[in-house]
């Protein structure tokens, strides 16, 4: 199916992402493609596959046209691979596990876009001061506390390479399965700046939170970080594929 099929499909979900941060974690594709379901490949740079950590801040969220109180700010914090499908050469992300503080959303998440979303109590934190910005998401699972905090110079810091950018963005397809046939969503948005984040503070049980994937990063280190990738989003209607 065409680019131009895609777009003409109708918008389900419209938002600005605030408070966008990430870290990048590289593992071999052979390691991540046994997680991934058929038809889906790692999108690989330098032969490594990634794995990214991202808290995001919806605000002015709309489903349908249609903006509940329940909607107007929703954190996230996902857990998802750097994918492509070969057939059409669509690269984008797959959500290998999410988290959000709305039942509401986890409903619609998995019910309209198959995707693995997970109800926790989470507490987006944001600090400023003259020369410093740090962006901290906690949520709870399992009676502990998971964190993912970036911080940043207010100055002097530079963009990060263009292979991290993608990652913050989530590039232009969301893949989901959810057991079923696989299916993609254009995700269409105009996102800011991207820049390197100076400190990352991960603190998370990968197995507990994120399953046998999640393992994959319990001894890694993040390659990169950043902050950025903001602006107005909207998701459009999912397609199947194969």
């Amino acid at each position: 199916m065409s680019a131009s099929v895609s777009s003409s499909r109708p918008v389900v979900l419209r938002a600005t992402a605030r408070h966008r941060v990430g870290v990048r974690y590289e593992v071999p594709p052979a390691s991540l493609a046994a997680h991934l379901p058929d038809l889906l490949v790692p999108d690989t740079q330098d032969e490594r596959a990634a794995l990214s950590l991202v808290g995001v801040h919806l605000t002015d969220v709309r489903v349908l046209g249609i903006a509940g109180p329940g909607l107007r700010h929703v954190p996230a914090v996902e857990l998802r691979a750097a994918v492509r499908h070969p057939p059409t050469d669509r690269k984008g992300t797959l959500t290998l596990q999410a988290y959000v503080p709305r039942r509401l959303v986890a409903w619609g998440a998995r019910t309209l876009y198959d995707e693995p979303v997970a109800v926790a109590s989470m507490q987006p934190l944001r600090r400023t001061s003259d020369d410093r910005v740090s962006m901290t998401y906690r949520f709870d699972w399992q009676g502990r506390e998971q964190r993912l905090r970036v911080e940043r110079s207010r100055a002097g810091a530079a963009d990060p390479p263009a292979a991290t950018s993608p990652a913050a963005t989530g590039g232009t397809w969301r893949f989901a399965t959810g057991g079923g046939p696989l299916r993609c969503a254009r995700l269409d948005q105009e996102p800011g700046p991207v820049r390197r984040a100076d400190t990352a503070h991960v603190t998370v049980r990968w197995r507990a939170a994120f399953g046998e994937v999640g393992a994959l990063l319990a001894d890694r280190s993040p390659s990169a970080a950043w902050v950025g990738g903001e602006g107005p989003l909207a998701l459009r209607w999912r397609e199947r594929l194969g």
